[in-house]
């Protein structure tokens, strides 16, 4: 019983704001995933999550910068003018972003 179940629900459940979050431009580029023996080009993200498993905000984090790796994988964007544009705003929020005290305010 529970082997249909999870056969059937292999797929995640998308809601409204899911599709939308999904449909966003960002996660349409193309990518490269450098695993341990090997480069993959994926067409976009979401094609890469569909393929490896990985979540596609983890591996669009690890395109722009914000994490080193995504499961143990690096990941690039293939490089033109979507790289050039993510990476500088994230790189610039990063370098402009200072905390006015403690964690408690």
């Amino acid at each position: 019983m529970s082997d249909k179940l999870a056969e059937v629900r292999r797929t995640p459940i998308i809601n409204n704001g899911a599709k939308k979050k999904r449909a966003q431009k960002k996660y349409s580029l193309p990518v490269i995933g450098h695993f341990a023996d090997r480069s993959v080009e994926f067409k976009n993200i979401l094609e890469a999550e569909m393929i490896t498993g990985i979540s596609y905000t983890l591996i669009f984090e690890a395109c722009i910068g914000k994490i080193f790796k995504a499961k143990n994988v690096h990941w690039e964007f293939k490089k033109g003018n979507h790289y050039i544009k993510y990476k500088a705003f994230y790189i610039n929020a990063q370098v402009n972003y200072t905390r006015v005290g403690g964690f408690n305010g």
